[in-house]
Parts: structure tokens; sequence; C-alpha cells
């Protein structure tokens, strides 16, 4: 089911909808400051396996999508020089991968050693994590699901969506969230937090120099 929805001026009818559909175990997509994400309620089994099924992989890679630092420390351990860091590109069009705290290994999968975190500019899923209550994990929309995850440069963004019509034909998303806006196929930037230093796993639209900040 598809429910227009703007931007900067959100029907709290609407974010309701999307919020019971979380609840269900269902998955609901929407725009972000890159591409369309699809997303379960963190706290919802079924939506999680659902999202897993949907992503068609054992090896499930989601993003934590958060509205701030302060839900992050719920997932990870993010201490002054992680935070400094951060603070600088979050909001923004950045995944941050940090080492899971061990009841994240427990949802996620035993093999599953790190999680991606991720504080979106976009206001409807801001929105829509706030009148959840909690984080939702999500994943990137694209046409072949299978394909790698947030850590690889060899993510296909031709594989990408542009319009929120164009899901539809997606029967495992349960509600979509349309701004009736074309998103442009980029990715986030990725950055890899697990070591001593800041790491670039993936070059996206998210600007970053980490040879000066390595300095």
């Amino acid at each position: 089911m598809l429910e227009y929805i703007r931007e900067h001026n959100i029907d709290d009818r609407v974010l309701k909808r999307a919020v019971l559909t979380l609840r269900a175990g269902g998955l609901v997509a929407f725009p972000t400051d890159t591409s369309w994400s699809v997303a379960c309620d963190i706290a919802s089994k079924p939506g999680l396996e659902k999202l897993r099924k949907l992503k068609n992989t054992q090896d499930f890679t989601p993003t934590m999508m958060t509205t701030g630092f302060a839900q992050w420390n719920e997932f990870v351990d993010l201490d002054n020089r992680a935070y400094r860091f951060v603070k600088d590109y979050a909001p923004g069009p950045f995944v941050f991968v940090f080492p899971a705290r061990p009841s994240m290994k427990r949802q996620l999968g035993p093999k599953r050693l790190e999680v991606g975190l991720r504080i979106p500019i976009n206001a409807i899923p801001l929105a829509l994590i706030d009148t959840l209550g909690n984080p939702v994990l999500s994943i990137t929309c694209t046409r072949k699901f299978s394909q790698p995850g947030w850590w690889s440069e060899s993510f296909a963004q031709e594989y990408l969506f542009e319009s929120g019509n164009e899901l539809d034909d997606i029967e495992a998303i349960d509600l979509i969230l349309d701004s009736g806006e074309v998103l442009p196929k980029v990715l986030a930037t990725v950055i890899d937090m697990t070591g001593d230093k800041p790491r670039l796993l993936r070059r996206g639209i998210g600007q970053i120099d980490l040879n000066e900040t390595n300095a």
C-alpha cells in the first residue's frame, strides 16, 4: 500500500498507520537523504525475519537508523573519541560501522560482529522513528536485494529506485511512504569505526577526507 506524505508537512495519521504496520511485524519503505530504504521495528522479531527474507541472505547486515546519538550506546560502545568524530558528519548521508554489543549479536545472528548506525537528514524517517519510540533496522531498496550490503564497494547503484511507486511491485513491503519526489540513485558513505582510526569502506555521496582526519 502506498501513502503520500510531505516531508515538511507530515500527516500524523499516516505516521500512525506506519507505526502500526511496523509494530505488527510489517515492513515500511521511505525516502532518505540518499535513496529509498525499507525497515522493520527493531523490537519486532517477525519484522526482522521478514526483512531478512527480503534481503535473501543469512549474512544479514541492516543499518540501525536512529534520531540521535543517545540511542547508539544501547547497541555499540560510543566512546568520546568516536563521538567527537561522528558528530561532525551525522545527521547526514553516512553509515558508521561499530562492533556490536552482545545483545545485537544475539538478535541479528552470531556471525554479525558489527552493526551500521545512521542518522538521516530526511524528516520522514526521523518522524517515523520518533513516533515509533525506538530505532528501526533498515536496508537499501534495490532491484536485487541479495547484492552486497553497506560494507561493499560493489553495491550496484543502477539497481536503486527513484520513485515510490516503483516499489509497489515488491510484495514484502507492507507500506510505502511516498513523498512524491524522485530520489537520485546515490548511496551513503560508509565509515569503519572498528579499529584505531576511522577507515573508508564505501565512498558514497557523503564527503569526507580521512587522510586529513587521520593526520
